[in-house]
């Protein structure tokens, strides 16, 4: 009987492990739900999705959210960068996203419904497996496309012509982009649909540049200009900041993308018709802009299509005289950022 006894006493210790095995998986899918989807992950200034491949041991910690206060909506940042093909399966994950010493095997997907794209990461489901299923939201990036319509617009062509061939006489032509970070976090509230270049990258595709050559509508005063032959030269971007009334030069910007290229060209740079401006918060947060203002300034130089080229007085994108393009929420300007239905899964076992 005292061994029966005894025997009995140590048989929920014996199969403890084995009774707790399917609970712990569920457990661990359920805490790695939490975690990527109402956690922004760590570190967060600047975001971790934001490090180069070359940085990715600084990242401590994956979270999709795009902040503690905005549980379920994922930053498309964020889950761009979780998917990429840099971070390798299982272990990074383990480290940053499922945590303990336990060799869990693990699938997590995020289906962007609206987008009609899903994404996922992982091994092939097993028959038996602890699962969690959440319903997400997915917050896109603003961005802004400024072309020949806008230019007209908002006179941000300097051709003014008289008859006088001196008041024609430009050769350097500057346009400015201000993104006011106070403006911006102050008009709208909600990180949802807030607009922080702190936090999220914002996309400025300039479009459209050849059009705003002076093709020789004057021919007794101005010659004719071929607008397919000129050559349209980026020279720089300089980044400023505007700080007590104080504005300085802090940086310039090296890495436009040009006329649809995948790979960024630093200027001095030859530029056929597009610019694209892809500014992550990195930036930001290397020059502490959190509410300054910060205008980028373009500057162009035309040159004709001699050998060696000469400078060339034509009219060209400028904004000196009027105002810089203001990045901001008036939908006429900038693309907002919307939020699509998602779907993510976390599998583990």
């Amino acid at each position: 009987m005292l061994a029966f006894i005894w025997i009995a006493s140590m048989i929920p210790g014996i199969l403890l492990n084995l009774q707790s095995n399917t609970i712990d998986f569920d457990a661990v899918a359920y805490r790695t739900g939490v975690i990527l989807a109402e956690d922004p992950g760590w570190p967060s200034s600047p975001p971790w999705e934001f490090y180069g491949d070359n940085q990715k041991y600084e990242i401590s910690r994956f979270g999709m959210a795009i902040a503690k206060d905005s549980p379920g909506v994922l930053s498309q940042d964020k889950v761009n960068r979780f998917f990429c093909s840099s971070f390798m399966y299982p272990d990074d994950y383990q480290k940053w996203a499922i945590f303990g010493d336990y060799p869990y095997r693990f699938n997590i997907s995020v289906k962007d419904i609206d987008g009609g794209t899903g994404q996922s990461v992982g091994d092939v489901l097993p028959d038996r497996y602890g699962y969690i299923r959440r319903l997400v939201k997915i917050k896109g990036t603003s961005n802004t496309s400024i072309g020949s319509a806008y230019f007209v617009a908002h006179k941000y062509i300097n051709n003014t012509i008289t008859a006088i061939p001196s008041d024609f006489n430009v050769t350097r032509h500057e346009f400015s982009i201000l993104i006011n970070n106070t403006k911006l976090r102050e008009e709208q509230k909600s990180p949802a649909y807030q607009i922080d270049p702190t936090r999220d990258q914002i996309i400025i595709n300039i479009t459209d540049l050849r059009s705003t050559i002076f093709p020789g509508y004057n021919p007794g005063y101005i010659p004719s200009i071929d607008r397919s032959s000129v050559n349209i030269s980026l020279t720089s971007i300089k980044v400023y900041k505007l700080d007590g009334g104080t504005l300085s030069m802090v940086r310039t910007f090296d890495t436009p993308y040009i006329d649809g290229s995948s790979t960024p060209k630093a200027p001095p740079v030859i530029v056929q018709d597009n610019i694209s401006l892809i500014i992550n918060p990195r930036i930001f947060d290397i020059m502490q802009t959190g509410y300054s203002n910060v205008y980028l300034n373009l500057t162009f130089e035309m040159q004709d299509h001699a050998v060696p080229p000469n400078p060339l007085n034509s009219s060209f994108l400028n904004n000196t005289l009027t105002t810089p393009f203001d990045y901001n929420y008036h939908p006429a300007n900038v693309t907002q950022p919307q939020l699509r239905d998602a779907v993510m899964e976390v599998a583990v076992w």
